[in-house]
């Protein structure tokens, strides 16, 4: 019986030991690294191959 209730104690001390250990840091989930979430950017007016291009948006 005493064995028992020692081997459940330990058992739930070890428990709250991980349970007390800092999560890991960083951005929530959903973020992948090295990567942004593209969203449109104005780009003014410029040269493409020798021709001249208007102002547009792109996803970037």
């Amino acid at each position: 019986m005493k064995k028992t209730i020692f081997v459940l104690a330990a058992c739930l001390l070890a428990s709250t030991a991980a349970l007390a250990q800092p999560g890991p840091r960083g951005p929530g989930p959903g973020y992948d690294r090295g990567h942004h979430r593209p969203h449109k950017v104005w780009v003014p007016a410029h040269r493409e191959h020798g021709r001249m291009v208007r102002g547009h948006y792109v996803w970037r």
